[in-house]
């Protein structure tokens, strides 16, 4: 991406500008095909932004996407393992979970605009243990009401100064809806998230 783009976001007064991706980190998943169909899977590619955390220096945050955005777990299909063709079958070398048709087109439509909104989205504290994160759309790849939701984690970068790393876990649609400790975790701003991961504090649900 060659020149920098700012995005404003007002509601939170927290700007972050695209920048350039660190070399090594594109086409991280290129093209698959599923029954006879190709998958265009840039959307996933890791893309990079700047942002001011008032620490006396601009901080760079990387963006990487998990293959969960596009796959689900053997358990959520219903059919039995041998029933499964392997050319549904995606093995990324660490994992091997089946290829999803309904996460691919949704993440496709929805999910690299929703992370570029994150500064002025409210985010649930899911797990602090991990610490992990989740924010929710409200419609799905057809534009129908449906809970889309997006989860996330944020560390430093162990290998660079000043860059953390958001990685995207997982991404898919609730089918029960958000849970009571959900609704009821607390709410923060991308900012804040952002911030505490440089200072290591953990943010408490």
């Amino acid at each position: 991406m060659g020149a920098l783009t700012k995005l404003t976001r007002s509601m939170s007064n927290f700007e972050i500008t695209i920048c350039e991706t660190p070399f090594g980190f594109t086409n991280q998943f290129g093209m698959l095909i599923y029954q006879g169909c190709a998958w265009d899977l840039s959307h996933l590619d890791p893309f990079a932004f700047q942002c001011d955390l008032d620490l006396g220096v601009q901080s760079t945050v990387l963006v990487l996407f998990s293959c969960h955005c596009f796959t689900r777990s053997f358990a959520r299909d219903a059919r039995p393992l041998i029933d499964i063709p392997l050319f549904e079958i995606f093995d990324d070398g660490r994992e091997k979970r089946v290829l999803c048709p309904e996460r691919y087109q949704t993440s496709r439509r929805l999910l690299r605009d929703l992370v570029l909104s994150l500064p002025t989205r409210r985010i649930i504290v899911a797990d602090e243990r991990q610490p992990n994160f989740m924010t929710v759309e409200t419609t799905n790849a057809l534009g129908e009401p449906s809970l889309y939701a997006v989860f996330f984690e944020v560390e430093k970068d162990k290998t660079r100064k000043h860059r953390l790393l958001l990685r995207i876990q997982s991404a898919y649609t609730l089918d029960q809806g958000l849970t009571k400790r959900q609704r009821q975790s607390k709410k923060v701003m991308l900012r804040s998230i952002l911030r505490a991961a440089v200072e290591g504090r953990t943010i408490r649900s």
